[in-house]
């Protein structure tokens, strides 16, 4: 609206300028003065009125915005898919979670995990995978290195065992102890749950004593060697250690709660019977050690036995004693010391 009153006003400055210039003209100063003026005012409304059109109309703005659309087609589409993507992982929850990034791990056997494993976890893995290379590089850091070069590790990891070789053995050691420990409690459930008939206390102790040595046998070839390792004396601790963690585990499962001496005698004669059977088992070249297994029946009953007679003798101690406080009970009634005077 004021755009058009100036036009209105323009018109009207115009139109009177043009009577003004159409009028005889007058040659004095005045008049020239005069329309010098008329001319400069309408030269100052016409420019106002320029200056408050609008710079260009929808037409062309549309013609315009068109040219520059067909000119840059790919980058609208890039702009609007990229504006389109934003919103919906900003809407959907689980967009979002993916496009985070993933910190866990994914370990040899495919499994994911968010925890890192712990240098004693990887250390107990590389020693599992070295006991395939036994057979083949015995009880030694060549077994080690390889194990850990199954893994996708390298050969430099073997570099990890201060004890070299010593720490395959113990390990090898406590695993097979482990494997029995399971196996024992898995009779035990049985026999409480009435699936299976408890066993005498001999053969439940020559079972378990076979079945953790046969668990040497896929490297009975080189345990003669594994047995001067845990000779040395810095493993002679460690070698003891397993070895009354076996014979305890093996007396708990027999049923044997004792608290007395009896504690120490049982353990120690079931030790005995281990070691003397171990070394028996590495010379045996009988089919499936039966030799072994023979010495060992007689080993167990021996120990069954040298029980009996203990008992026996502790029997017959006590009926001689009686019997000699009996004689000299009936010594005294004869001689009349027992009499009261």
């Amino acid at each position: 609206m004021a755009a058009l009153l100036r036009g209105l006003r323009a018109g009207r400055a115009l139109r009177g300028l043009g009577s003004v210039m159409a009028a005889p003209t007058i040659a004095t100063p005045q008049c020239n003065s005069l329309r010098r003026g008329f001319h400069r005012a309408a030269q100052r409304l016409q420019d106002e009125s320029k200056s408050d059109k609008p710079p260009s109309s929808s037409s062309s703005s549309s013609t315009t915005y068109h040219e520059h659309y067909q000119a840059h087609p790919a980058e609208q589409d890039t702009t609007t898919a990229a504006a389109s993507s934003q919103e919906d992982s900003t809407s959907d929850p689980a967009a979002e979670e993916a496009s985070r990034p993933n910190t866990s791990y994914q370990d040899q056997g495919g499994e994911q995990g968010e925890e890192y494993e712990t240098e004693e976890q990887l250390q107990a893995r590389i020693l599992s995978a070295a006991l395939e290379f036994v057979p083949l590089h015995g009880w030694s850091m060549e077994a080690i290195a390889a194990g850990a070069e199954t893994l996708g590790l390298s050969s430099a990891s073997a570099g990890m065992f201060n004890n070299g070789a010593g720490d395959l053995v113990l390990h090898f050691i406590a695993q097979c102890n482990t494997q029995l420990t399971e196996i024992l409690a898995e009779q035990h459930k049985q026999v409480q749950l009435g699936q299976a008939e408890p066993k005498k206390t001999a053969d439940f102790l020559r079972d378990a004593v076979e079945t953790r040595l046969r668990m040497y046998i896929p490297y009975i070839e080189s345990w003669p060697q594994a047995m001067s390792i845990l000779l040395l004396p810095h493993n002679i601790p460690d070698s003891l250690k397993h070895l009354s963690t076996l014979v305890d585990d093996i007396w708990y499962y027999a049923g044997d709660r004792s608290t007395d001496m009896n504690w120490y005698t049982k353990r120690a004669a079931l030790t005995g019977i281990y070691n003397t059977t171990e070394l028996v088992m590495v010379q045996d070249s009988s089919p499936d050690f039966q030799d072994t297994w023979n010495f060992l029946d007689n080993r167990i009953q021996d120990v069954v036995n040298m029980a009996s007679t203990a008992k026996q003798v502790q029997s017959t101690g006590e009926a001689v004693a009686q019997g000699l406080m009996g004689a000299a009970l009936t010594l005294k009634n004869l001689t009349g010391m027992n009499q009261r005077r």
